[in-house]
């Protein structure tokens, strides 16, 4: 890979953040290569070393932390981790798929709000989550699994996730799904 395609492929991954690609091309450097459970695809993100901070993502050009209401998004991230993450002491990427239900009953259990205002708040930052590459939200079947970005971690940080993951309600298998109404 030359210089000209490495340039075009960090421009990329600083405009829209992970790309998915197709499985055998080449990795430019400084990205990482994460393949897909069912290697149709492959994920090329940023290889970032652990002790950058905003200056350096703002000099590199690439999404920072999602700062947009960071208590609910925080909340929503850690209830999809506690759904996605089936055996917290294997791999954090790629998760296992949760269903919307799933997700709705543990964040409905660490914030102990009103149905109508927690699902509003569950599904605005599930959307900022996906948009961000934290998650992958697939709207029509209503399933979440952790984006890319989450294969970032280091493994001080999956460690303190860990804890955090045992500490979190489990996901009610039986959880009805949220009405279609409510689903804007």
């Amino acid at each position: 890979m030359n210089q000209q395609e490495t340039a075009l492929w960090w421009a990329r991954v600083r405009a829209d953040g992970p790309q998915r690609v197709e499985p055998g091309g080449p990795v430019p450097p400084g990205m990482l290569r994460l393949v897909e459970p069912d290697a149709a695809g492959v994920w090329l993100l940023p290889a970032l070393p652990d002790s950058a901070g905003p200056a350096v993502l703002d000099e590199l050009g690439l999404q920072g932390h999602v700062l947009e209401h960071p208590n609910d998004t925080a909340r929503v991230l850690a209830a999809c981790l506690r759904c996605c993450w089936t055996e917290p002491t294997g791999p954090l990427w790629p998760g296992a798929v949760a269903g919307w239900a799933q997700v709705a009953s543990v964040f409905t259990a660490i914030t102990s709000r009103d149905e109508v205002v927690s699902h509003r708040a569950l599904l605005a930052a599930v959307r900022r989550l996906d948009r961000s590459g934290w998650l992958l939200w697939d709207e029509g079947t209503r399933t979440i699994r952790l984006g890319p970005r989450a294969a970032a971690w280091n493994p001080a940080q999956v460690s303190a996730l860990r804890e955090l993951w045992r500490s979190m309600p489990a996901p009610d298998l039986s959880a009805a799904q949220i009405p279609e109404d409510l689903s804007q």
